[in-house]
C-alpha cells in the first residue's frame, strides 16, 4: 500500500522524523525513505541538500496539498489545476482515477450453495450453454437487489 499519504500527512502534523515514529507495525525504513522522496519529487517536501538523519520539511504546497483526503499524486494534481484554472476538468479527471475498477466481473459474484430456487425457476430451459446463461442473469439480478441498485433492467 502506498504510504505517501501517510508520510504527508505525518508532516502535516509537524512528526519530522517519520523515521523514529512508534509504529504498532512499522513500514520498512526503505519504503519511508522513498515515501519522502516521491513527496519531494511532487513538490510537498524539501529534501535537506546533506544526507543527515534529518527527514524533508513540507512545504507550503505539501500543506495544501495534505488536506485533501487523496493520494498526494491526486492532490498534487488538484493543486497544480488550480493555479493553472482547469479545475473542473482535473476534478473530473481524479474523480474518474480515485475510483477503484467499476465493472462487476462475473468471478465476483457470489455462488449460492441453494440454487434450488434456480434450478426451479430454470428447469424449463434444455441447452446447458442457455441455462448457465440465464443462471448468471439470476445470479446479478440477485446480487443488485442485495446491495439495493433500483432498477436493474438492462442485465
Amino acid at each position: 500500500m502506498p504510504i505517501e499519504g501517510i508520510v504527508l500527512q505525518m508532516k502535516s502534523l509537524h512528526i519530522h522524523t517519520v523515521v523514529n515514529f512508534p509504529f504498532p507495525t512499522p513500514p520498512d525504513r526503505k519504503t519511508l525513505a522513498n515515501a519522502e522522496t516521491t513527496l519531494a519529487y511532487l513538490g510537498a517536501l524539501t529534501i535537506p541538500a546533506s544526507l543527515s538523519k534529518d527527514s524533508g520539511t513540507i512545504t507550503e504546497l505539501g500543506r495544501a496539498m495534505s488536506l485533501f483526503p487523496l493520494s498526494p499524486r491526486f492532490s498534487r494534481m488538484l493543486v497544480s489545476a488550480k493555479v493553472q484554472g482547469c479545475l473542473p476538468h482535473i476534478i473530473s479527471i481524479v474523480s474518474a482515477l480515485s475510483v477503484g475498477d467499476p465493472f462487476l466481473w462475473e468471478d465476483a459474484l457470489e455462488h449460492e450453495e441453494d440454487n434450488s430456487d434456480d434450478d426451479a425457476e430454470l428447469s424449463h430451459i434444455k441447452n446447458a450453454a442457455i441455462k448457465a446463461k440465464e443462471a448468471n442473469k439470476l445470479r446479478r439480478k440477485s446480487f443488485f437487489q442485495s446491495q439495493h441498485v433500483s432498477n436493474p433492467t438492462n442485465l
